[in-house]
């Protein structure tokens, strides 16, 4: 059989996306997978295959012109679909409202594709229970295949993310190479959306008297290559060994390292995921754009800290008129004591801190 998988994203979209392909791929055992995607959607997000090739999940990428308004192109996709002849095909897309939904559903079909999974909306929209927590975006996806078993995220390996032997021997000779022999923490200072940051003021004040409370600990920095002087100054305050990475390894080589932390601070961003999925334990900084729960990191052991503002859910990639009140209402304090808190419990108890701010 041939299956076609479609969905856009980036690293964490990737990252949370793990469960679902894994279902797809139990139950197409000995199918040729593609993956319809982004190649890639931003400057700072990692390609699809830079996180799923050599998985066993995806045999072939194909790449989807986002945001194009050239029917040739368009056209061009629709022949090459067809003469792939794909038996079906499983929508993992972001929920983008009914319309959309139904307008990919309509292009598959002229594609040839008789069998179209996931394109229920009832399984397409995010579910939220009484106080407003939603569901994780894993289990929103997983909803969409009929097959699959909704426990698969109480198993780690449903979201464990594989490592190889190269990425492995990369990570193990690069902290080496820093004299970097025991434990670590991992941070992350970058997020392709304005809102979910933090702002640099904060992360310098949270180094600061970190570095003397955990005394003797090095400091790694993961990201994308234009973050790597603010990752400089901020690590400056660090009294110990600072290695700055970003920009310097691929997302795998990334998890590979991040496999190795102790725990990862950072922002709801790929990093995160990235971490979550390779079984680190995470403090996790989140703005308010999403609603509670849908992008947390997946697995126990985690802190997260979120802000219910008024204005939470607004999907803002830019905040002016609040002037990112959520994200910057958690304080330098607070994230200490997560921290602290993480590496003082050997059994990483979860933990989430979503307070409602008043208007």
């Amino acid at each position: 059989m041939r299956i076609l998988v479609y969905r856009l994203g980036s690293l964490g979209d990737w990252c949370v996306a793990l469960p679902a392909l894994r279902a797809i791929r139990q139950h197409y055992p000995h199918a040729q997978i593609a993956l319809l995607t982004n190649f890639p959607v931003a400057i700072k997000a990692a390609a699809a295959a830079a996180v799923l090739e050599n998985t066993g999940l995806i045999d072939e990428f194909i790449a989807y012109p986002v945001g194009t308004r050239n029917p040739w192109r368009l056209l061009s996709l629709l022949l090459r679909l067809r003469r792939s002849k794909f038996d079906a095909v499983v929508n993992l897309a972001a929920w983008r409202g009914a319309g959309k939904m139904k307008r990919d559903a309509a292009f598959f079909c002229l594609a040839g594709i008789r069998e179209r999974i996931g394109f229920s909306i009832a399984d397409s929209t995010l579910r939220r229970n009484l106080d407003g927590i939603a569901e994780p975006e894993a289990a929103r996806l997983l909803r969409r295949i009929p097959t699959s078993n909704l426990t698969d995220l109480t198993n780690i390996e449903s979201y464990r993310f594989a490592l190889t032997d190269s990425d492995q021997q990369w990570a193990k000779q690069t902290l080496s190479e820093a004299t970097i022999y025991a434990d670590f923490i991992a941070v992350s200072l970058g997020t392709k959306v304005p809102a979910n940051d933090w702002e640099e003021s904060n992360w310098c004040n949270l180094i600061r008297p970190l570095g003397h409370q955990c005394a003797g600990m090095a400091l790694v920095f993961i990201g994308a290559a234009d973050e790597r002087e603010r990752s400089q100054r901020c690590g400056e305050h660090w009294p110990s060994k600072v290695l700055n990475l970003c920009g310097a390894c691929t997302p795998r080589q990334s998890a590979a390292i991040l496999a190795r932390a102790r725990l990862f601070i950072g922002h709801d961003s790929g990093p995160m995921h990235l971490a979550a999925a390779v079984g680190t334990p995470c403090v996790a900084i989140f703005a308010a754009r999403n609603p509670p729960g849908q992008w947390f990191p997946l697995g126990v052991g985690h802190r997260v800290i979120y802000r219910k503002t008024d204005c939470y859910g607004c999907a803002l990639d830019v905040c002016t008129e609040h002037r990112k009140k959520c994200i910057l209402s958690i304080t330098v304090d607070e994230v200490t004591s997560a921290v602290k808190g993480l590496l003082d419990s050997p059994s990483c108890a979860p933990f989430t801190d979503v307070r409602t701010l008043p208007d």
